[in-house]
């Protein structure tokens, strides 16, 4: 039972991890950050190969759990700080095409 908690639990972060790093990797230009931009890029796919390994049905170790639950708090503790240090992008090259 525990065990089932702790997958959904860490499928749900690994998702969250996914979505925060894409999304902040929609906003870093590679040539002018690129080492934030390399470690980003390792992070999504970290995360994502962890969460095909979560639907196999590998087993999860807490300290995983734990150690995403506070990627995930750090990124949202400081998702002003990050997104408005090199957010550049208003949408309007998406509304042209």
């Amino acid at each position: 039972m525990m065990n089932s908690i702790l997958m959904g639990l860490d499928a749900l972060l690994c998702i969250l991890v996914v979505l925060a790093a894409l999304d902040f990797l929609r906003s870093v230009h590679l040539f002018e950050h690129p080492i934030l931009s390399l470690s980003f890029y390792l992070v999504a796919l970290g995360a994502f190969g962890l969460l095909v390994e979560l639907a196999k049905g590998y087993w999860v170790s807490p300290w995983a759990v734990i150690m995403h639950l506070g990627i995930v708090s750090y990124a949202w503790s400081r998702r002003r700080q990050i997104f408005q240090q090199d957010w550049r992008w208003n949408g309007a090259e998406r509304r042209r095409s």
